[in-house]
């Protein structure tokens, strides 16, 4: 057998190693194809005609999103009327409170390029035919301090919230947070010593409501005044009641007939898990 010199030994291990990078590589590719294809695709079902043959049905196409009800959908307002009840609701709901804790509010910040966005993701690898609606914050230019009182704040935004449909409020979900955590974002370990407190109200057809309770003479450190403090041009309220009306997708009227074409195919299918964002 001829001996190998030095010199061919160095180029053979050369040769070796760049195949086997480019074999790993390829390992990879591959084990990396299905997801590139997947959220290409976006999900899949594949369904049986009555005469055995088998179909397969795109949810790229679903008109909706994963989260959504469409029956709910529906049903529910169009942004416009949703935007609407939502800004009457808030009314109620500053009136309310004034009218218990003596608040006055500041004026409404401009909503700029809102309050409706399009295109809407449907989770599926596509593009639905919803409307995201998010609306202006309304801020009372001072909140109450004791926990006492921010839950009776809490019962009357319920009072009046469930009169339009909506769940009673729940407090922002804080699985997960350790104790550094808390007293970092929100400036303790208990709601009666922290900061911020936020909570929500889910609505019909993804509607929802947001209010925060903001205290900044809770703050020990001093180091949230300099977090809220309102970016130039805005006027953002340091120790505040804030609400907000938003939608997590709402059907125009002018797109009822096409999403009720589009959801055809799905209507007897369930429906796959969400794509990751």
């Amino acid at each position: 057998m001829a001996q190998v010199k030095p010199r061919q030994r160095l180029w053979c291990w050369r040769i070796g190693a760049f195949l086997l990078f480019g074999a790993i590589v390829a390992v990879r590719l591959v084990s990396m194809a299905p997801y590139v294809v997947g959220n290409a695709i976006g999900r899949t079902t594949v369904v049986e005609d009555p005469d055995g043959t088998e179909k397969t049905i795109y949810w790229r196409d679903h008109p909706g999103t994963a989260e959504l009800d469409p029956q709910e959908i529906l049903r529910g307002p169009t942004p416009e009327r949703g935007f609407a009840t939502g800004q009457k609701m808030i009314a109620q709901i500053k009136t309310a409170l004034t009218e218990e804790f003596q608040l006055e509010w500041a004026p409404e910040e401009d909503a700029g390029d809102g309050p409706f966005y399009r295109p809407v993701q449907n989770y599926f690898g596509g593009d639905s035919l919803l409307t995201i609606v998010n609306g202006p914050s309304h801020q009372s230019t001072a909140v109450p301090q004791a926990w006492a009182d921010k839950q009776r704040a809490i019962s009357i935004i319920g009072e009046v919230t469930s009169r339009y449909g909506y769940e009673a409020p729940t407090l922002e979900s804080l699985d997960g947070w350790t104790d550094e955590d808390l007293v970092r974002d929100l400036g303790g370990l208990t709601q009666e010593e922290q900061v911020t407190v936020s909570r929500n109200a889910r609505g019909p057809a993804g509607q929802w409501l947001d209010f925060n309770f903001q205290v900044l003479t809770k703050d020990k450190e001093g180091r949230f005044e300099e977090k809220f403090r309102s970016p130039e041009g805005k006027n953002w309220q340091m120790n505040t009641i804030s609400l907000s009306y938003g939608a997590n997708g709402l059907l125009a009227e002018e797109d009822r007939e096409a999403f009720k074409s589009r959801l055809e195919p799905f209507l007897e299918l369930a429906p796959p898990p969400p794509l990751e964002s």
